[in-house]
């Protein structure tokens, strides 16, 4: 079985698994490059080659059990797991219904993973102060500054990680994103809501010559009761946030075999109470490549959406 592959370096290359020799004689390039860009590349051949993992070849397609995840036309084809492999279904004739059981024809997906596009093992690619190492105008850093959660949310698609930081399933991972940034319009439009019937209240309040009104009843009642509301809203708000950071942080460090280096077994805890917004910006430094790619703001992983994560996060690259 052959894999194909598109690299950094934007050459379509062929290799082999069958090979037991990963140098660059085994690299057959089917473009056609200039003299310079050929140089170029077999300059970086061994480090291309290094920088790609084929954890499996192409199986050849097998039938399995799945489970509809919703109404499908026949022909379409989604992503399932099963055993602890990914599939690529094609939905039979007939088409099926939402949580109907269905035996299907699947391909095994390979492992594919860039090593330089996800970050080393045993150490941090950088400090968790180097929040300006691409600039003041960054995407990641002007994500994570105006709006942390969806910066988060990126970084934990990108860890395979469902809405509450643990490992999920496909599905489940797929819906990450959209959660988060649900319940993150969820709660400032509440906290909107709130305020403005705090504020609308207040404007009818009887207040005495002491600059005073009472909490007990009728309207003072009202606004103590809407300011409670808020309060409560905002701590269970954070605390989720929080909650999320330290565990993404966790799953960040044993996927990438990165020791503690400060506060021993409370590493985790303390970066994300004293200093979250810079621990949001070493995630996204961590798990992508900004030096390969450029960052994306809109997108479930914050990188452009040719750059597949899907397998990242079974793998230590």
């Amino acid at each position: 079985n052959r894999v194909v592959i598109l690299l950094k370096y934007k050459y379509r290359i062929i290799i082999d698994p069958s090979s037991n020799n990963n140098n660059s004689n085994n690299l057959n390039m089917t473009t056609t490059m200039t003299d310079d860009s050929k140089k170029k590349f077999e300059e970086d051949a061994v480090i291309v080659a290094d920088a790609v993992i084929i954890a499996d070849a192409v199986e050849a397609p097998k039938e399995i059990r799945v489970i509809a995840p919703s109404n499908l036309a026949p022909g379409y084809q989604f992503e399932a797991e099963s055993e602890g492999k990914h599939y690529m279904v094609t939905v039979p004739e007939g088409g099926v219904k939402e949580g109907q059981e269905f035996t299907a024809k699947a391909s095994s997906i390979p492992v594919i993973t860039a090593s330089r596009g996800v970050g080393g093992t045993g150490g941090w690619k950088d400090g968790i102060c180097s929040c300006l190492r691409y600039g003041c105008c960054h995407a990641h850093l002007c994500v994570s500054f105006w709006c942390m959660p969806i910066a988060l949310a990126q970084v934990m698609t990108r860890m395979r990680l469902n809405f509450v930081a643990q490992r999920g399933s496909v599905s489940e991972v797929a819906k990450t994103f959209k959660t988060i940034v649900g319940i993150t319009v969820t709660f400032i439009l509440i906290n909107w809501i709130l305020s403005m019937a705090t504020v609308a209240v207040m404007g009818n309040l009887d207040i005495d010559e002491n600059n005073s009104y009472d909490v007990t009843q009728g309207k003072g009642l009202m606004v103590m009761t809407l300011y409670y509301a808020r309060e409560i809203l905002y701590y269970a708000f954070m605390i989720y946030i929080l909650l999320a950071l330290y565990r993404t942080r966790k799953a960040v460090r044993e996927q990438h075999n990165i020791p503690t280096q400060s506060c021993g077994n409370y590493e985790d805890v303390c970066c994300t109470l004293f200093c979250s917004f810079c621990t949001t910006m070493q995630l996204m430094r961590q798990t992508a490549d900004y030096d390969t790619y450029n960052a994306n703001c809109c997108t479930e992983t914050g990188l452009p959406s040719h750059v597949d994560f899907t397998n990242a996060a079974d793998n230590n690259v």
